[in-house]
């Protein structure tokens, strides 16, 4: 015999001397039944949500593209676009064109150049049915300051002001994402302000609303699948042209334009905003605005020309305004003042991100901690006549910077080259499409992707996403600043 034959055999034998009792044998078949019976409770109760759709949707962004009229959800695990979705461009010609979007987890709405809001689904960017259209606002002219906002989404609520009468509208999504909106204006009507109005919306989706003219504060409670009764503040100022408002955990924070002053729920005198605060209303207009709505904090972040930082907003609250921030580092000539942008800053953990759009260059800085540091300056190649800011996006701690003019996308977690868009040719029409790069040809003139057979996200998509991302990155330069 063999040696493998030997010890095969000595095996066997050995296995038969040590047969397992029939107690044990009982008792081991039971935890086997027990454990197929758990997992299969488990999976009735699950939710069945595909594994792909959590990894390619909950940690992504949503930008627009400028002058592009598109926008795009980038795969932040990727630094890329994963979906690109034509319908942005309005109405307008590409001179004028510069959309925006909103995004609350898995709720994604777009608002187009001419205050369409377009809302779709956001882990396919398929159009959902109806569009809003926002009442056109009547600003002030003749003064230079940061457009307030007309709309808002948070804590699952969509949220419409009508900035000439204060008249505000909501609707309560679902979180999953899918919600039509069509009907916003003609069933989610839930009070009125006053003229000069703008409107925000807190972490658990209730609406805040306040007229300057009125020097009114309306909050406006979500309930479930609906909301609750108004309450209204007086602010004890009356006759204003523009005021701006967040939420700081579930506490409104104003922005008086007018003298520069900020109110909050709960602080008995109004904080005056740090260099520009005036004493005489109707002058001038301060050229600041408030933070994103964000957590509960002792303090409200702003953001003005000079600088970005923190205001005090309780009385307990210690720390001395002005410690904390970025400096802008841009030239304040008044020949430069007109191609300056502000736009609302992010408090991310305890970072405070802030951007600016000075003229073709895009300035930004995170200020974490107690620290107050310079901006870094990313250059762009060419002039061009600047209109708007850099929206500060962020979603589940990851933040992007995209600029409303051009469209480029920058990705904060990177190193050296920051640009990461990959916008297509200018497209043909308003009319909702979907591009997934590395799958289906971009839509043109001469040739359109029908929505009702939009091409889905999948794995093989999201490889081919990385390798272009990858591709473009190395072939990039090295540096921060990037080509128009």
């Amino acid at each position: 015999m063999s040696v493998q034959g030997s010890g095969a055999a000595e095996g066997t034998a050995g296995a038969r001397g040590r047969r397992r009792p029939v107690w044990l044998r009982a008792i081991s078949g039971v935890l086997v039944s027990l454990l197929v019976v758990v997992a299969g409770i488990l999976a009735v109760r699950a939710d069945g949500e595909p594994v792909h759709d959590v990894a390619l949707t909950d940690g992504s962004i949503w930008v627009s593209g400028g002058r592009s009229g598109y926008w795009a959800r980038v795969n932040t695990g990727a630094h890329g676009f994963d979906l690109v979705m034509q319908g942005a461009e309005s109405r307008q010609s590409a001179a004028t064109r510069r959309p925006d979007i909103l995004q609350d987890g898995r709720n994604a709405v777009g608002v187009t150049s001419d205050l369409r809001l377009v809302a779709f689904d956001s882990r396919t960017g398929e159009p959902i049915d109806g569009e809003v259209q926002v009442p056109p606002p009547t600003y002030a002219t003749g003064v230079d300051f940061h457009e307030p906002g007309l709309v808002a989404m948070h804590g699952n609520t969509l949220a419409v002001v009508d900035q000439a009468t204060g008249r505000v509208w909501a609707k309560r999504l679902d979180p999953k994402g899918g919600t039509p909106i069509g009907d916003l204006l003609d069933t989610g009507e839930l009070a009125t302000a006053g003229p000069n109005a703008s409107v925000t919306v807190d972490v658990g989706g209730d609406v805040m609303v306040v007229s300057a003219e009125t020097g009114t504060v309306v909050e406006i409670p979500a309930d479930g699948a609906g909301f609750g009764s108004p309450e209204r503040t007086d602010l004890g100022f009356t006759g204003g042209r523009a005021a701006d408002i967040t939420a700081v955990g579930d506490a409104w924070v104003v922005l008086d334009l007018e003298k520069g002053e900020i109110h909050a729920e709960g602080l008995d005198k109004p904080q005056g905003l740090p260099g520009e605060s005036q004493d005489t209303a109707g002058v001038t207009l301060t050229m600041a605005a408030l933070q994103q709505a964000g957590p509960t904090s002792g303090v409200v972040g702003y953001q003005t020309r000079e600088r970005a930082g923190f205001v005090r907003i309780t009385e307990e609250y210690g720390v001395s305004d002005g410690e904390v921030g970025v400096i802008s580092g841009m030239d304040d000539t008044e020949s430069r003042l007109r191609y300056q942008r502000i736009s609302e800053p992010v408090v991310n953990g305890d970072c405070l991100y802030a951007a600016w759009g000075d003229g073709d260059a895009v300035r930004w800085g995170a200020a974490c901690g107690t620290v107050e540091v310079p901006a870094v300056e990313l250059s762009i190649s060419g002039t061009f006549s600047r209109r708007h800011g850099v929206a500060v996006r962020h979603n589940r701690g990851q933040v992007l910077l995209n600029d409303l003019d051009t469209g480029h996308v920058y990705d904060l977690s990177l190193t050296g080259d920051l640009r990461i868009d990959a916008w297509p040719a200018d497209p043909s029409g308003d009319t909702p499409q979907v591009w997934v790069p590395g799958e289906a040809p971009a839509p043109t003139s001469t040739s359109k992707t029908s929505t009702s057979t939009a091409t889905k996200t999948s794995k093989k998509t999201t490889k081919t996403s990385k390798k272009k991302t990858s591709k473009k990155k190395s072939s990039s330069t090295k540096s921060t600043k990037t080509s128009g």
